[in-house]
């Protein structure tokens, strides 16, 4: 199976600026989806696409392409999926062609090679059309949520609102680590999250996506651990 990696990396963040480029653990944030990607056996390709000259000439330090992306799609509303569909795209009039995409959003970036390679051994030996990367919700359970009607708080699960934690149903949320898709498929549906997908599970400890100024602090107090474990 012929994977393209592509590194979605947009220069104009709001809630952070300049978040693919902040020093974490000496650093820039988007090497460390440069360098899993490069360490990973089983992709093909390896690519930034940016609209951003900072985040094109670090990447290229990185020893990684970088293809440029236009600069429609590089606004606040644009839609990943269009950009990615734009780079395969820019192989294909090279006459290079991939099984599957896999998009490796630098905000999130405690991941592995070895992650990235589980999920493409999953696509290969799964009867599905994708493999997104989640983790399991924790105490942040649908059991514990409510809706508002009126003045009445509604339990999203209502029939296991007084179940104890260890008890209830496995329920996961997507970290954002890894998105994994069959080519075809991708074109058809223009999504990452189409009807048939499998997950893989990764551990909750780790999961941090940057988007505020919050989670940048957060990554700061993991990433020297993280470090350590995965030299």
């Amino acid at each position: 199976m012929r994977v393209l990696g592509i590194i979605p990396a947009r220069g104009g963040s709001k809630g952070v600026p300049g978040k693919n480029i902040l020093e974490f653990g000496g650093k820039p944030l988007i090497a460390y989806a440069i360098e899993t990607g490069q360490k990973s056996k089983l992709l093909t390709e390896l690519v930034v696409n940016t609209e951003d000259e900072e985040i094109s000439r670090v990447s290229e330090e990185y020893q990684c392409r970088v293809i440029k992306r236009p600069e429609k799609l590089a606004s606040d509303t644009s839609n990943v999926v269009d950009t990615v569909l734009n780079t395969l795209q820019e192989f294909e009039d090279e006459n290079t062609f991939f099984d599957a995409v896999m998009l490796l959003q630098p905000t999130a970036p405690l991941r592995t090679a070895k992650d990235v390679d589980n999920a493409i051994e999953i696509l290969q030996s799964e009867d599905t059309d994708a493999v997104i990367s989640m983790v399991s919700v924790g105490d942040n359970h649908p059991a514990r949520m409510y809706r508002i009607e009126g003045r009445e708080a509604k339990c999203e699960m209502p029939e296991f609102e007084t179940t104890r934690r260890q008890d209830l149903p496995k329920r996961y949320i997507r970290n954002g680590c890894i998105y994994l898709m069959k080519t075809d498929i991708l074109k058809k549906e223009k999504t990452f999250m189409p009807k048939s997908k499998a997950i893989y599970k990764m551990d909750a400890e780790w999961a941090v996506n940057i988007d505020t100024e919050m989670d940048v602090l957060i990554l700061h107090a993991l990433i020297e651990k993280w470090n350590n474990l995965n030299q």
